[in-house]
This record gives C-alpha cells, structure tokens and sequence, in this order.
C-alpha cells in the first residue's frame, strides 16, 4: 500500500509525546509492509537538518516544506477582529497547498493519512484546488478545542479567559467542518471516538467531499515500543514531572500541583524533591524557585531520568487525547499519580494500574501513601506495564490501523 502521510511538524526530537506517537507510527507502518511517504512542514520551532531526515528516517520517504509558524502579534490581531481560528490560520500555507497538490498528482497515493487539526488546512487547500479522489483520513489526536475550552475554565484572569473562550469556539468550529471533509476519522481513545460518532449522526449531510457516504472511524491507539526492560525501582522521598513546557496545559498543571498541592506534602515528608524536566523549560524561571524544586530543564534521555527520580505526576487540568510520557512511565515500571483529565482515553482504575485524585489534598494523600508502600507502588507499576502490553503494543495497532486504511481504498 502508497501511503501519503501529511504533518505540521518534523517529529523529532523524541522528547514530547506527540513526536514520539508520530514516529513511532510512521515506522510502525513501513515496517507492517506499507510504502510510506510524509509531507511534513519544517517549522522554526522544530527546524530539522537534512542529516536527521536521513539518520533517523531512513524507513520512509520525507518531503520537507518550511514554515515559520510562530506567534505574530500583528496577525493575531487581525484575526482576532476579522478572523476564523487563529491557531488554524497559522499552519495555511498556500505555496505548501501547491507542492503537496503535485506530490500528489505525481505519485498517485492508495490513501492519505492527515496527522492531526493542525495538519488540516494544507491538506485541504491542496485538494479544493484539483480535482483528487484518493480517500483520506484524519487522525485525531485529541478534540483539540476541548482542550482550550478547559484551559479557559481554568483561567482567573477575565480577558485571557475570554480570549480562550473565543478561540476554544473558533477552533470548535474549524474542527467540526473538518471532520466532514474526510473518508475516515482517526481518533486515539474511544471517549473522542463517540463523541465525533455523535456529532457526524446528528448532520443532515455527512461530507461535502465524499457526497453521502458515510465516514468511517477506527479508534488507533497510540503504541510505544517497549525497548527497555521492566525494573521497579523505588526512591523514597523522590517524584517528578516531564513534559514539554512549550505546551500551556501542561505548565498550567505543574503550577496547579505546585501551589495547591506541593505545600500540603511538604508538610508530611519536609525532605520530599520534586524533579521537573522538559522541553521549553527554562533552568532561571523564577516560578519554580521553591522549597524542595530540582529544575533539570531538557534532559538528554527521558527513560533515564523517569528511573531515576520516584513516582511521575501527572497534575494536567485541561487536556484530550492521551498523554505517551504516562505509557512510557507505565511501562517502565515507574508508579504514576495522576488527575482524571491526565488518564483521559486510558482503559485503567484507581488503586490497580495508577492513582487518580483530581483535589489537591487527595493528591498529596495518592503521593505520600505510594511512598510510605513501596510493595504497594511495585504492585501498581506490575498492572500498569500488564494493560500497556495489553492495549498500547505499537505493531499490533499500527497493523490493524493500516487494515483500516486498506478498507476505506474499497468504498
């Protein structure tokens, strides 16, 4: 099967989530016997030398258009007046529509698979200006204006919260008229899939690309490769937080925990580290100059440092999708206290493969009794790497994701 993966970013480094989810699915697929191709901007933030495309994507073929996606005051205002959402407007690119529309003429794909919203709006220039009947999919990481809904909600300050609201429904607007645009939709946990279900069901006309016919959805659940072996190690005294910084709802959570909830732990075990690493994260921010706070900034191998430092949190408030950083603790052997919205899209319960509290006394509470119960927290870390194994193996998913793919070329 010719596959034409379409991107926003160069999924490298392996240092966030989304990257490594996309990597490790672009060569997931090569290696179930697909012939893959990805078009991909090469943004300024996540700028790629031609010696890592070769390096490091040496399983399929890489097509590279930049970008410079950066926030612009000036545009952002005018979008604010007359504008759609922002955060779409910023990944249109008409002279990468134009490329991607050859690539696509010229190679003549089986299938297209759009990885994530922002990915979209190339795609879809590219496509309304020809006249292109290869079926595509959309793969959903996340319902993507939920998750600036919620960071709108928790937002004290009134004019920020009000500019969320109204991006979050712009974005919400965006994402419901993308939707219809597709053959199939891709999405990463079942609790997305029935809500996208739910809103296709209740249109008067499923798509204005493919006419009546019905959108398919496949839930792919994202796989990680589980390379290194399982180990438990227990570090009383020692937790910790990885995540890119560069991503608001993930600083929005590490501040949560450390206001509401690092005080009340401190007060149990006044000895207690908490470690913080990832990317975006600067050594100098003064916000995390507090009582037992050991800043490592971006770490060179994320597998070590989660050994290395005791239980992981997961604090997050606003999210969708599925957060890899936690399947990779989980399959590590690394015990995981997280909130609700942090374990969204994972099939697991409190007290058996994790602890979930969502107040910040119930927190503190999960943290302090998984130190005090080393047998407990090795227990934990034994079910969880037992449902990663179960739900989350990368080839077995990525194989029945292209059986998918192969299906909707029929329709």
């Amino acid at each position: 099967m010719k596959l034409l993966v379409i991107g926003n970013r160069v999924p490298w480094p392996l240092h966030d989530g989304g990257a490594i989810a996309t990597h490790g699915m672009l060569r997931s697929l090569s290696e179930n016997g697909a012939e893959v191709h990805f078009f991909t901007f090469n943004t300024k933030k996540h700028f790629a030398e031609n010696a890592i495309i070769e390096k490091y994507f040496g399983f399929c073929k890489v097509y590279l258009h930049p970008l410079d996606a950066g926030i612009k005051a000036g545009r952002a205002f005018w979008n604010l007046i007359f504008g759609g959402s922002y955060h779409m407007e910023r990944y249109d690119d008409p002279k990468a529509a134009i490329a991607l529309g050859e690539l696509m003429e010229s190679e003549g794909f089986d299938a297209i698979l759009v990885e994530g919203l922002y990915s979209v709006p190339v795609y879809l220039r590219a496509v309304s200006a020809r006249r292109y009947s290869t079926p595509a999919a959309y793969r959903a990481h996340n319902l993507e204006y939920q998750i600036w809904a919620r960071l709108a909600t928790a937002t004290a300050n009134p004019l920020k919260k009000w500019y969320l609201k109204l991006q979050a429904n712009r974005l919400q607007q965006f994402e419901h008229r993308a939707w219809l645009q597709f053959s199939a939709i891709v999405p990463i946990v079942k609790t997305d899939a029935l809500a996208i279900e739910q809103y296709l069901t209740a249109q008067p006309a499923l798509s204005t690309v493919q006419t009546s016919r019905k959108i398919q959805l496949h839930t792919y659940q994202p796989g990680i490769a589980i390379e290194r072996p399982f180990a438990f190690v227990h570090n009383p005294l020692s937790l910790f937080h990885i995540g890119s910084m560069e991503w608001q709802a993930n600083e929005q959570g590490v501040l949560w925990f450390l206001q509401k909830v690092w005080p009340l732990l401190l007060v149990k075990y006044p000895q207690a580290q908490f470690h913080l690493a990832g990317k975006g994260l600067s050594k100098t921010d003064p916000r995390f100059f507090q009582t037992g706070i050991v800043n490592h900034g971006e770490v060179p191998d994320a597998e070590d440092y989660m050994h290395q430092h005791g239980i992981m949190v997961v604090p997050i408030q606003a999210g969708s999708g599925i957060r890899i950083k936690t399947l990779e603790a989980m399959a590590l052997g690394v015990p995981v206290v997280s909130t609700s919205v942090g374990a969204q899209g994972m099939a697991v319960t409190h007290a058996r493969e994790l602890m979930l509290a969502d107040e910040p006394a119930q927190f503190a509470q999960a943290i302090a009794y998984l130190m005090g119960n080393p047998a407990v927290a090795q227990q934990l870390t034994i079910e969880a790497r037992t449902y990663v194994e179960q739900y989350h193996n990368l080839k077995r998913n990525t194989a029945d994701l292209l059986g998918f793919l192969r299906g909707i070329t029929h329709l």
